[in-house]
């Protein structure tokens, strides 16, 4: 047995010794690689529609303590592309923060996200500076490039912002990250 299959183990032995809920949430997350709600959280993102109950399963799979950083970084993008349908711009930009913070590798993706909901709350400079970084990991990135060159208009002749966005991130084994 190695290392990490023994560590896996004794995190899955010690939930079942915890009491309700969440004992079997850690449980299942551990012995099943499933973690509750995570796949909902991604297709409320996906489905782009914007209502706050959408925000449940991210907020109740956050609070799951089997989580590796990547699984939380997905889960923090997704609840942030749900903000974003919802007009809470500003929360959106603090989750897409949290998961580029734990460093995950779409970060072009997750900058224009941010930048879009940096754009839609006002702070051009700030959206302008997520898409040109957007831009350095991936220089084919055609929606920070378009947005870059939106800000460069004056404020009448630029395209409308999408008033909602389906870039939620996949369930961890298909979200290629």
């Amino acid at each position: 047995m190695t290392f990490t299959a023994g560590l896996w183990m004794a995190m899955a032995l010690a939930a079942l010794g915890q009491n309700g809920e969440r004992g079997e949430l850690i449980f299942k997350a551990v012995i099943d690689n499933e973690i509750p709600y995570y796949d909902d959280c991604y297709h409320n993102a996906r489905d782009g529609d914007a209502d706050y109950a959408l925000l449940d399963p991210c907020d109740l799979a956050l609070q799951n303590e089997a989580l590796t950083a990547r699984q939380t970084a997905i889960l923090h993008v997704n609840r942030g592309v749900i903000r974003y349908n919802l007009g809470d711009y500003a929360d959106a930009i603090d989750d897409f923060t949290m998961a580029l913070d734990l460093k995950i590798h779409v970060k072009a993706k997750v900058l224009v996200n941010r930048g879009l909901s940096y754009e839609a709350a006002g702070a051009e400079r700030m959206a302008r500076v997520d898409y040109e970084s957007a831009l350095a990991f991936n220089p084919d990135n055609k929606t920070a490039r378009r947005r870059l060159d939106e800000l460069k208009k004056p404020i009448y002749e630029r395209s409308k912002l999408p008033a909602r966005i389906n870039a939620g991130l996949g369930p961890v084994p298909s979200a290629g990250i």
